[in-house]
C-alpha cells in the first residue's frame, strides 16, 4: 500500500503548492488545488478499503485533468502550472502501482503456507 502513501503525500504538496509558488491570489488556482488535493486523498484512502481497493485508478482521470490544465493554461505555463504537469505526470505513473504490489505473488504466497504446515 506505499503507493496510496505516497498520492496522500503528493496531495499534500498540491495543497501546500499555491503557497510555496506564491499564487495564492489567485482564488481559483487555490481552490482548484485544494479540491483536486482532497480527491487524491479521499480516492487514496478508499483504496485502503477492501470493497473500494481499485479507486486509486481514478486518480488516472485526476491527474491527466491536471496535466492538460497545468499545460493549456497558459502559454508558456507559469511555473504554478508547470508545477501541475509533474505533479499529474507523477500521479499517472504511481496510480499503477497495485496496492499490494511489495508483497510476494498470491502462488508463492500459498506456496509458503502449504510448506510450513
Amino acid at each position: 500500500m506505499w503507493g496510496r502513501v505516497i498520492e496522500i503525500t503528493t496531495a499534500v504538496w498540491l495543497a501546500i503548492s499555491p503557497f510555496v509558488f506564491g499564487v495564492q491570489t489567485d482564488p481559483s488556482i487555490l481552490w482548484a488545488d485544494q479540491l483536486i488535493a482532497l480527491t487524491i486523498c479521499v480516492l487514496s484512502g478508499l483504496s485502503f478499503w477492501n470493497p473500494t481497493r481499485h479507486s486509486h485508478v481514478a486518480i488516472l482521470l485526476v491527474a491527466i485533468g491536471l496535466v492538460i490544465w497545468g499545460r493549456f493554461a497558459d502559454s508558456p505555463p507559469p511555473p504554478a502550472h508547470q508545477n501541475h504537469i509533474v505533479v499529474g505526470l507523477f500521479l499517472m505513473m504511481i496510480a499503477l502501482i497495485p496496492n499490494h504490489a511489495s508483497l510476494p505473488p498470491l502462488a508463492w504466497q500459498l506456496e509458503n503456507t502449504k510448506s510450513a504446515e
